[in-house]
């Protein structure tokens, strides 16, 4: 993480070399909250789920509320990371096929993460909501100016305003982690496909349509 967002570990100590201490706090973390609630979750319950004593995780974070912030940015950055990326894609008639993809893909392969953010946001504070939703704010407007640029291109319809297309377009995705079932019979990369489908056969141009 930047030095501009939160970290679970404490200012002035080192995680280790290849920051595996910080991961594993943040996805013990995320998993907790995810299937007990952050409310309901105790220090306690961490630090035996860490296999630590519960003084020594204070070693590690300020609050209980500082590694919600962390998880939140963390799963936002992430994704951000992988949508940009995604969205360079050489073909721009497969742009918002690719952002899909590196959205959805993201968002299943941090699954706790995410789902936590989506859900915990009410808990946190209102200085740290805020600092969480300024993060969020600034994907759902990486996600509009790619909509918006198909839309100029003649790759996706133009009637509807980006921004619409956009709320619409991260509900599809933001919520299929509540019920997609790993084990089930699609891959993540299949139901992609299946939501890419689903989002842009009602997004082409008329001219396309039938």
């Amino acid at each position: 993480m930047d030095s501009s967002t939160h970290s679970p570990i404490k200012q002035g100590e080192a995680p280790d070399d290849d920051g595996k201490t910080a991961d594993r706090l943040l996805q013990t973390a995320a998993s907790l909250f995810r299937k007990k609630g952050y409310g309901a979750s105790t220090t306690r319950e961490l630090s035996d789920l860490l296999g630590i004593q519960k003084a020594s995780l204070y070693h590690h974070i300020r609050s209980k509320e500082d590694l919600l912030v962390a998880i939140s940015l963390e799963s936002l950055k992430r994704i951000i990371a992988t949508v940009a990326a995604a969205s360079s894609v050489e073909d721009p008639g497969r742009r918002m096929e690719a952002m899909i993809t590196a959205h959805l893909e993201t968002a299943l392969r941090d699954c706790d993460m995410h789902l936590t953010m989506l859900v915990e946001l009410r808990s946190l504070s209102p200085e740290h909501r805020a600092e969480v939703l300024r993060l969020r704010d600034r994907y759902e407007a990486l996600v509009r100016n790619i909509i918006a640029e198909e839309q100029r291109d003649g790759h996706i319809r133009a009637d509807i305003d980006p921004k619409y297309l956009t709320l619409a377009l991260l509900n599809l995705l933001n919520w299929t982690i509540f019920w997609y079932d790993p084990k089930g019979e699609h891959s993540a990369a299949e139901l992609a496909t299946m939501l890419s489908t689903i989002f842009l056969d009602g997004a082409r141009p008329r001219a396309e349509i039938g």
